[in-house]
This record gives C-alpha cells, structure tokens and sequence, in this order.
C-alpha cells in the first residue's frame, strides 16, 4: 500500500488520469469528450480513489499554473530593456 491507503498500481493510475484530466481541461475540452477508458475510470471510482484523484488533479493544476506563470515571466524578462543582463551573474 502506498502512502495514501491504496495500492501503488491503482494509485498510478489515478495520477496518470488526473494529469490527463488537467491537461484536457486547460486545452478547452470539457469532461463529456474525455476517452471512453477515461470516463470508466471516473465513474468506476470509490470514496478513497476518488479523494486521491481530486488531490492529484488539483496538483496537477498548480503545477501548470505555475509552469504558465514562469513561462509568461520569462517571455515578460526577454522583452525588458537589457534583458541579457543577468543580476546573478553580474555585470
């Protein structure tokens, strides 16, 4: 068992579903075009996979926000006046 109470196979699982689930949800898709497979596995889901999946997806969100943002930054420092200019590197 892994540390969430549930086997490390089905725990994969749920993780790999909950990435897929982000990453359709920030291309614009909605829930109803999900894969067949995918929406087994929602649907099939009980109380303790499906809070595991909820924590999952909502890392897997913050993890692209984030990843966004810092993209964003860096398309913001690359436009700057003497943007070549690295602070930590020095003059």
């Amino acid at each position: 068992m892994a540390a969430g109470g549930l086997p490390e196979a089905v725990e994969g699982v749920l993780r790999d579903l909950a990435r897929a689930v982000s990453s359709h949800r920030r291309a614009g898709g909605a829930l109803d075009d999900l894969p067949p497979r995918q929406h087994e596995l929602l649907r099939a889901m009980d109380d303790a996979q499906r809070r595991f999946f909820l924590e999952e997806l909502a890392k897997a969100d913050a993890e692209a926000g984030r990843d966004g943002f810092r993209a964003a930054l860096g398309r913001w420092r690359d436009r700057r006046p003497g943007a070549d200019h690295d602070p930590e590197r020095g003059p």
